[in-house]
């Protein structure tokens, strides 16, 4: 991983997921002001820290989007 400011990147072949709500982000996200998180408004807007994501395998994401579909959820 890659921090550079409030910039951050992922290692090749891994995506970013916000660890309280499990909200995938892709691979490279700006850190800033989530007003909301995980569908719930936060008051005050929660500034975001590098330690409120985690890197997960692409893969992973993949199988378990195919997996949702198929069960239709």
């Amino acid at each position: 991983m890659i921090i550079d400011g409030n910039h951050m990147i992922a290692d090749e072949g891994k995506v970013f997921r916000r660890i309280v709500s499990g909200e995938i982000f892709g691979n490279e996200i700006y850190l800033g002001y989530s007003y909301y998180i995980g569908g719930v408004k936060q008051n005050p807007p929660h500034k975001d820290i590098p330690e409120d994501f985690e890197e997960i395998d692409e893969e992973v994401l993949t199988d378990e989007e195919t997996s949702q579909e198929e069960s239709g959820s």
